[in-house]
Parts: structure tokens; sequence; C-alpha cells
């Protein structure tokens, strides 16, 4: 057997510059010089007879086809060496480093900040970064290592996924007290809006219109946005009514408006709020740490 010529430092560079974008940020993340980065950088791609990088001054640095192709696995390596050293300081080493954490944008304010809070207090060590993108995103940023886990709804997660259960989401309507049915005290039939104008939020599963088709139902679509308060405020402001299913504690926008909300009558599904991750992949134990922590977490479901 012959020893590998390159080092994990060399290759921990190679990800943090990967990461940050340029040489000077990268070395910040690692508490290097940039002098010290540029030289591990340098000295991998010799030993790899190939340039991982185009530099572009004053810029930063992307990534050449070579480094693309490098990148998934050089990250797979850094996370399982840091594993190696984690096992190595036996089961009561502290967790360090950073989770890089997706989120599907609307559940973000409300999913994220007990989370970090609470896996903070007992692991302070451990940093946070929190990706908002749509899901489709969200799954091939995981799979391409760019992510640790993503909060997703469980609403069409490929199979390349493992996911844990965190709470079900139930979807509702959002009225302006100007509505027509906002004074209902029963819930209401979706098929009653007929015609009226329709906010949705632009945004995978959302764009989907899966509680509408459960029903057989087409919405007449008259604003679409990615912004959750967004889609409030323009209810409140009587543009169009919502289907929603995050909810704030207090049925208010932040113009100080006031929103009806009423429970829909429809037997449409519930969403499934989960963390995912590649199921191929090894979990780091700060990761591990972090699913169970959130499924304790949120053992008895969402309360605002």
């Amino acid at each position: 057997m012959s020893l590998p010529r390159m080092s994990l430092r060399k290759i921990a560079c190679f990800v943090a510059a990967a990461d940050a974008g340029s040489v000077s940020a990268g070395a910040r993340q690692l508490s290097l010089s940039q002098a010290a980065m540029s030289e591990a950088l340098n000295d991998l791609e010799k030993e790899l007879g190939l340039d991982l990088f185009i530099r572009h001054k004053a810029i930063g640095v992307t990534l050449t086809c070579a480094g693309r192709q490098l990148l998934v696995e050089a990250r797979r390596l850094v996370r399982e060496a840091e594993e190696f050293q984690a096992l190595a300081g036996g089961p009561d080493m502290n967790l360090t480093g950073e989770l890089v954490v997706g989120c599907f944008p609307t559940m973000l304010s409300f999913v994220a900040p007990p989370l970090i809070a609470g896996f903070q207090t007992l692991h302070p060590e451990v940093t946070f970064r929190f990706v908002e993108d749509s899901q489709f995103n969200l799954e091939h940023a995981m799979l391409a290592g760019t992510i640790d886990l993503s909060i997703v709804y469980d609403f069409g997660v490929g199979p390349a996924l493992e996911r844990r259960r965190l709470y079900d989401a139930v979807a509702y309507v959002l009225l302006s007290p100007q509505h027509r049915l906002a004074n209902s005290t029963e819930p209401v039939d979706l098929a009653a809006f007929g015609d009226d104008p329709f906010i949705q939020i632009d945004v995978l599963p959302g764009r989907d219109d899966y509680l509408f088709a459960a029903v057989g139902i087409t919405p007449n679509i008259v604003h679409r946005t990615t912004n959750f308060e967004f889609v409030r405020a323009l209810v409140a402001h009587n543009l169009g009514y919502a289907v929603v299913v995050q909810r704030p504690k207090n049925d208010v926008t932040t113009e100080g408006l006031p929103l009806f909300v009423r429970p829909i009558a429809n037997p449409v599904p519930h969403l499934t709020v989960s963390l995912a991750w590649p199921a191929h992949l090894h979990l780091h134990r700060r990761v591990r740490a972090f699913v169970d922590f959130s499924v304790e977490t949120f053992k008895n479901g969402y309360h605002a």
C-alpha cells in the first residue's frame, strides 16, 4: 500500500476556499493566514497535477471542471476526518464546527430559532448557517454535499433522501376582515371561493397547488410571491385570499392589520415537516445530535 502524497489539511483548505468563494475568506474560516492558505492550495494542485480553481483578482475563485468533480469527495474526506478526530476524543468530546442547514423559506422563522437556541445551549461550540431555497434546490445541494441536512415538507421528496418526521402541519385559509366569508363560524369549502382572487406562495411545494388538486379546484391566481409575510400583507389589504400552513402566534400583519383564519372543510392532506439528508451519507456526530435534538424538540408537535 502506498501512502497518499496530499494531506487532509490541504484538502480542508480546498473545501474552505470553494465554499467561501475566495482564498482569503476560506483562510479566515480556518484561522490561517492568506499566504499559508495559498501555499496549501498551490501544493495540492501540484500534487494532483490539476488546476482546481480559476483565480480572479479582487473577485475570488471559481472551481474548474476538475475542481467541481473532486469537491464532493473532498467534503466527504474532511467530514470523516472530523468524525475520526471526535471518536478519538471519546464520547464526551464537545461537539464543534458548523452545521449547514437548508430550509423551505416559509418555515425558517418558525422552526429554526427554537432549534438554534436549544441546540447551542447544549453545544455552544457548534455554529449554524441556514440556506433558504426550494425543496428541489435543497435536495440537489444536499446530494452535492454543500448542505448537511434540510428542514422540508415531506412532499415530493426524492428516494435518495432519508427523513425523520418532526411534526404535521395543517393548511388553513387566510382572509381579510372584509372578505364575505370572514365571519363564517364553520370550516370553509375551497369551492366556495369560486373565482375570488388567490394569492399564492410561489415556491415548491406551494406552487404545485396540491391542496386544490386534491379537491379538483383551480384557483384564480392574481399574485405570486415567495415571501410569507408579503402574502399576509396582501390578504390584509383585501387583495385576495391565501391558503398557508405555518401560522404565527398573532393574526395581524407587520403593519398591525388584522387577519381572519378559517379551517378548511375539504378533506385535504396534511403536510409533514421533516429533516432530510442523503440516505447514503454517514452523518457527522454533530449532525446526528442535531437530528435527535430536533425530533425531541417537536415530539409533541409544533406550537406557535
